[in-house]
């Protein structure tokens, strides 16, 4: 495909630094060459079709693209919120201050969490994504065997359109807290509690927005579109090579005890502990986020619906782990506790 260029022509086109693409990292869009008789950059020349998305560069071309002197590839203006969310997952992550408490770390390392869940809405889920939530699993664990309380230091307040980023993050800190308080020590399991805390809602990628944020209850069919997700995040995710704990985490989170759950129905001597603690540690967290269909609970009021309406679809021995961790300085969460 070739444009001939004029001036109405380039001012559709924006010019990228070809150094600002990155090995083995794919665009979604379009990206171009432009060609004149001087080899340069110009009000008027040739745009000549160079990548068609989705592409994924080599160390080798850019390398050689810069060799030979092109500076500069041109994308067209209406692909530029591809191109400014390109630059935004692949930017880099702050470093964690290991100097800090732990209370202060878990901030930093809640709003990285909540933007590699934001990469895997965004784009697609490779192994390198899956390698940063990992590390960022391995810091929450680490902050916890430090000082089990970080748990009291989660976010959970948001707004609608960060829900999905900011709720997974909760969950996967409070999945590893609560394996903790359970007696799981070892580091490598606990951080792949926590992987799959993270991970568990990456199915709902593949649920329309309005279902996702609608404010009253779903009709039959938007509700069997609902209940796919967690088949969906096993789908996304099969190319990767997770523990068990992670999968297991993300295919079967919405399981009941008593068999009312979703997408198998499955009763308690077909769920997996890790599976049962991560059920809890998503109630939970839902319970004390706003949502469009629901207010906000403050830590009190969840434990109490869950205690008063879960009885028999979330295991009682997780649920005392839950308590437990929310337990300050020897005292129960009161019912104007802060979240």
């Amino acid at each position: 495909m070739q444009l001939s260029g004029n001036g109405q022509v380039r001012r559709k086109f924006f010019p990228i630094k070809t150094e600002t693409l990155l090995d083995n990292a794919a665009t979604h869009f379009d990206v171009y060459a432009l060609f004149d008789k001087e080899e340069r950059i110009a009000e008027q020349g040739d745009f000549l079709l160079y990548a068609k998305a989705p592409y994924t560069w080599t160390l080798r071309e850019l390398t050689e693209l810069t060799r030979v002197g092109v500076q500069y590839l041109f994308i067209h203006e209406n692909q530029r919120p591809s191109y400014d969310r390109y630059k935004r997952l692949n930017q880099n992550f702050p470093e964690i201050d290991h100097s800090l408490a732990p209370k202060f770390r878990i901030q930093a390392i809640q709003d990285i969490g909540q933007h590699l869940i934001e990469s895997c809405f965004l784009t697609e889920i490779d192994a390198k994504l899956c390698q940063r939530l990992e590390a960022v699993s391995g810091e929450v664990v680490s902050c916890l065997l430090e000082d089990p309380q970080t748990v009291l230091n989660i976010q959970s307040l948001c707004e609608y359109d960060l829900y999905t980023y900011v709720h997974s993050v909760g969950v996967g800190t409070l999945t590893a807290a609560v394996a903790l308080k359970l007696g799981e020590t070892n580091p490598d399991r606990l951080r792949y509690y926590a992987m799959g805390g993270l991970m568990h809602d990456l199915g709902k990628k593949c649920v329309p927005i309005p279902i996702l944020n609608k404010p009253g209850p779903l009709t039959p069919e938007e509700w069997e579109v609902l209940k796919s997700h967690p088949s969906e995040g096993l789908v996304l995710t099969s190319a990767q090579s997770l523990d068990p704990i992670v999968t297991d985490i993300i295919g079967l989170h919405h399981e009941k005890l008593d068999g009312s759950g979703y997408p198998h129905g499955f009763s308690k001597e077909k769920i997996p502990t890790h599976v049962l603690v991560a059920t809890v540690a998503d109630i939970f967290n839902a319970l004390t986020t706003t949502r469009c269909y629901h207010r906000k609970r403050n830590r009190f009021e969840a434990l109490m619906f869950m205690k008063h309406h879960l009885r028999g679809k979330i295991d009682s021995d997780v649920f005392k782990a839950l308590v437990s961790c929310l337990i300050a300085d020897g005292k129960a969460p009161k019912s104007q506790a802060p979240d």
